[in-house]
């Protein structure tokens, strides 16, 4: 599956359940989907933050930097 895929199955989930019209156990399972979603994404997106920390890399070592899209140059502490 996808990240994109993966979040639209998401928020469905968190539409119906937010709904309060489904049984008990039909909440409890989509529950338990919605979590291992939940647990997907989030790896999908630590994976793609240590690629920019990689590819943001200008120092030739192995760290790389944090990437703050907001300060314009790449790193956190603007160095």
């Amino acid at each position: 599956m996808s990240f994109t895929k993966d979040m639209t199955d998401l928020q469905e989930i968190v539409s119906r359940l937010d709904s309060g019209q489904i049984p008990l156990e039909e909440s409890l399972e989509l529950f338990e989907k919605g979590i291992g979603l939940v647990n997907s994404c989030r790896k999908y997106l630590e994976e793609a933050q240590q690629k920019i920390t990689l590819l943001t890399n200008d120092n030739g070592d192995h760290e790389g930097r944090e990437w703050d899209p907001l300060s314009g140059d790449g790193s956190i502490d603007g160095n």
